[in-house]
């Protein structure tokens, strides 16, 4: 039989692996190096408003450029570029820049960019009389977009640390990023993860929102909760497959968890049932040596071993002093 404090142990374990938790979901945010011009029509020569906003470097360089800038600095009149170091408060940076023509067709935008072009921001303008051709993409390399996934155990409450350490579902914080490394804005990107312990299992889908407009250089982030169900332990594998832009990107990362407390239980009671073994064999043992005394031994007044001769000699000597 199973003493209280083991009964009381097991239900522990069993009322935690089966709680299930409830998650609030967010939506995804686009981030990224953004430019805006205080007017959008201007004829060459003219000088128009800038304001930088979003970048990380210190400064950056300007540039008028034709065919949207699809194929980087050969679209843009680079000789008449200007460079301007940005606020180092991150506030936004305003900057005055004359307009010039680019050296190929309209349609044209304003392109701000940094030394390695790890940072790009675009906006359109329309320059009078410049003239206007057909958009010309540039070769195909790979796919336009970088794409990440992280999943870290959650830490909304105790009862998320608690739980998938003895075995029960588990709670993570998924992170997915898309990044448009190209000079073409994206408006049909579709996001869809998954969680599972094989690549052809599902243990969960994860709610991702669609992340709507990606510009040139701007960067789609959602944070979703996720639940891995019980029993949560081992490696799984978390997938993530963007589309809608070029080839679809399959991204998968992998975590492992160990339900340390789980394992500290089972070892608690492994002990406590082989004790109570021990137990019962001593009280068996105890009983059977005491049923042999009184089936197969006499004992004495005292409890001894009955002494036969020292009982004839006393009867002996009783029957002599009647006599």
């Amino acid at each position: 039989m199973v003493r209280p404090i083991a009964r009381i142990s097991l239900l522990i374990v069993l009322a935690v692996s089966v709680m299930d938790a409830q998650g609030v979901y967010a939506t995804g945010t686009t981030t990224g190096p953004t430019v805006t011009l205080d007017r959008t029509e201007v004829n060459p020569g003219e000088r128009i408003g800038v304001t930088i906003d979003g970048f990380t470097v210190q400064s950056v360089t300007i540039s008028v450029c034709g065919n949207e800038a699809r194929r980087g600095s050969s679209d843009c009149n680079m000789a008449a570029s200007e460079g301007q170091r940005l606020n180092p408060d991150g506030t936004p940076t305003p900057a005055d820049l004359p307009v010039t023509a680019p050296p190929v067709d309209c349609p044209c935008v304003i392109r701000v960019s940094d030394r390695s072009n790890n940072e790009v921001a675009v906006t359109p303008i329309t320059i009078i009389g410049h003239p206007v051709g057909p958009v010309v993409d540039p070769p195909k390399l790979g796919t336009p977009l970088a794409v990440s996934i992280s999943a870290e155990p959650s830490s909304r409450g105790l009862l998320e640390l608690v739980r998938p350490s003895l075995g029960g579902p588990a709670s993570y914080d998924v992170t997915v990023t898309v990044k448009n490394t190209s000079m073409v804005p994206f408006s049909n990107v579709r996001v869809a993860g998954s969680v599972g312990r094989n690549p052809s299992d599902n243990l969960a889908l994860l709610k991702l929102s669609d992340p709507g407009l990606i510009g040139p250089g701007q960067t789609w982030q959602e944070i979703v909760p996720a639940v891995v169900p019980a029993p949560s332990f081992g490696t799984v594998q978390w997938r993530v497959d963007v589309s809608g832009a070029g080839p679809t990107v399959n991204v998968t990362e992998s975590t492992h968890y160990r339900p340390l407390l789980l394992i500290v239980f089972a070892m608690f009671l492994v002990v406590d049932i082989f004790l109570l073994i021990m137990r019962g064999m001593m009280r068996r043992r105890r009983a059977r040596e005491a049923g042999e005394d009184a089936e197969g031994n006499a004992t004495g007044p005292d409890g001894g071993p009955f002494d036969q001769d020292a009982a004839n000699a006393d009867q002996r000597d009783l029957v002599g002093s009647n006599t």
